[in-house]
């Protein structure tokens, strides 16, 4: 019509135009006359629209009122029409006004909610990602119950994060009864180490994508990834970390669907499922057979969008790693701690009512330390120096330790004991001999070392011409108590006798 429209003006439109472009559009030279005239009308080539019952805003506030509901909104307008004396709108024309001016993810928002109208927008693709680029983790509820030690029947949780480039199931950790903050660290200590039996794929990823759950958002998990330096994004949708979603449908369909007391199994009736009566798997045979899929699923399973298995993939990525911690400081990251000032004692370390054996607390008593622990495994704790922060070892709890431990702390005694007894013999030996020389008898210093002169000067014995040293003092001997008066001094002539006392 707007070609027409320009020849007419221009005074260059004939009949064979016309003639022309109704053989085009298949209709009579007639009709398209009266669309010239009705363009030249209106001012517009566009074509009228029929009259017809339309969706507006009043409509929708209704829609809405009645969360979607189209069959109440459509019982409210009836009222509102009769009680103002108008003709109501039919239930099929509403239908079909709904149809041509909302689209279903308008609808599915006001039947659910925004998430739900998200589900009928479409989403780009991705750009490929190297290994370790992206991780992206999730928890995953096992359709079916096992059977505990305990005897009792459980559901279970699987925690795993998948590699978004490789496809590849890096690492998994299984939680009865429910998960927790505790059951995403173990997921992820096995996802980033590369040792046996965790290799080889691992390292530390540029980026882990996970949803808004409180056990990936927890305090602990933000800290041990912080402290990995691995920056963790919350999507808002699940669709945004699709590839552990198509992994946690990969798992039901091709594993969990085939074992016994699958919940979702086919209705018998009304209640009863097909297996129900089954007896249910151990949780440790669930677990090995959970560990063979996942080894067959890298190995084996070949992923379309990359033309191989995740672990082809993931070899033949030249992408360089990112170096994983050790496991002594991956167990640290870990670990929670109340910073709580504790000794060990002849009991073991006292922490949340309970005693734990250290593994390494011979000869510890009275060491102060500071207890870390994996979160909802009391089983078993970690001790660090109060200061310095260096690790200890492991304490088990005092009443449940088993052989192997008991039979350790006995033979630590033992080597702490002998060590300690050779190191008091060492002692004791060097001692013997420092003082060697005072504790035994020896030759005087002069038979043994003397000079030539000192030597000659014995041999010719003493000097003539030196006198010879006194043997008394020069000076007379004089008693401690008065000499008697009829006493005579050694070397002293006798005193002449009296002649009076002779003639008497």
């Amino acid at each position: 019509m707007a070609r027409l429209l320009q020849l007419r003006g221009a005074g260059e439109l004939r009949t064979a135009h016309v003639r022309l472009v109704a053989e085009s559009v298949d209709v009579s030279v007639r009709q398209v006359w009266r669309w010239l005239a009705r363009a030249e009308e209106t001012g517009s080539t566009e074509k009228p629209e029929r009259r017809r019952f339309r969706i507006t805003e009043e409509i929708i506030e209704v829609l809405a009122d009645h969360q979607g509901n189209v069959k109440r909104a459509h019982e409210y307008l009836v009222r509102v029409a009769e009680a103002a004396g108008e003709k109501p709108v039919g239930l099929t024309t509403l239908h079909d006004a709904i149809a041509r001016d909302l689209d279903p993810g308008f609808m599915a928002g006001l039947r659910e909610g925004i998430p739900a109208a998200r589900g009928f927008d479409p989403a780009f693709h991705r750009p490929a990602v190297a290994r370790n680029q992206v991780w992206e983790g999730d928890h995953k509820q096992a359709p079916l119950v096992v059977m505990m030690p305990d005897k009792k029947l459980s559901k279970v949780w699987v925690t795993w994060f998948e590699d978004r480039g490789t496809s590849y199931v890096m690492g998994w950790a299984v939680t009865a009864g429910s998960a927790h903050r505790g059951s995403v660290l173990a997921a992820v200590r096995a996802s980033v180490l590369r040792e046996d039996p965790y290799g080889p794929a691992g390292g530390l990823p540029h980026l882990v994508r996970v949803d808004g759950g409180a056990d990936f958002l927890s305090k602990t998990v933000r800290r041990a990834f912080g402290l990995l330096g691995v920056p963790a994004h919350r999507v808002r949708s699940a669709r945004h970390k699709g590839g552990v979603e198509r992994l946690n449908r990969t798992g039901v369909t091709r594993f969990f669907a085939d074992l016994p007391r699958y919940t979702k199994a086919p209705l018998l009736d009304h209640r009863r499922r097909v297996g129900e009566t089954d007896p249910p798997l151990t949780f440790e045979a669930f677990v090995e057979l959970l560990g063979e899929w996942v080894t067959e699923h890298n190995t084996q399973h070949v992923v379309k969008r990359t033309g191989l298995t995740p672990l082809e993939a993931w070899l033949a990525d030249p992408t360089e790693i990112r170096p994983e911690p050790t496991p002594a400081e991956l167990r640290a990251f870990m670990l929670e701690s109340d910073h709580r000032l504790r000794k060990i004692t002849s009991h073991g370390v006292e922490f949340a009512g309970r005693c734990y054996m250290p593994e390494n607390g011979v000869g510890r008593i009275g060491v102060e330390v500071r207890v870390r622990w994996m979160p909802h495994h009391s089983h078993e704790i970690d001790l660090y120096t109060f200061r310095g922060d260096r690790y200890l070892g492991r304490a088990f709890l005092s009443d449940e330790a088993t052989k192997e431990l008991r039979a350790k702390v006995l033979a630590d005694r033992r080597e702490h004991s002998a060590e300690l007894r050779r190191a008091l013999k060492r002692s004791g030996e060097r001692r013997h001999d420092r003082y060697l020389p005072a504790t035994e008898p020896q030759l005087p210093v002069s038979a043994t070392r003397m000079t030539k002169e000192e030597a000659l000067a014995e041999l010719a014995g003493p000097s003539r011409s030196a006198p010879a040293a006194p043997r008394r003092r020069v000076e007379p001997y004089q008693p401690l108590t008065p000499v008697p008066a009829g006493w005579v001094r050694p070397g002293q002539a006798t005193a002449p006798a009296d002649p009076s006392s002779e003639d008497a």
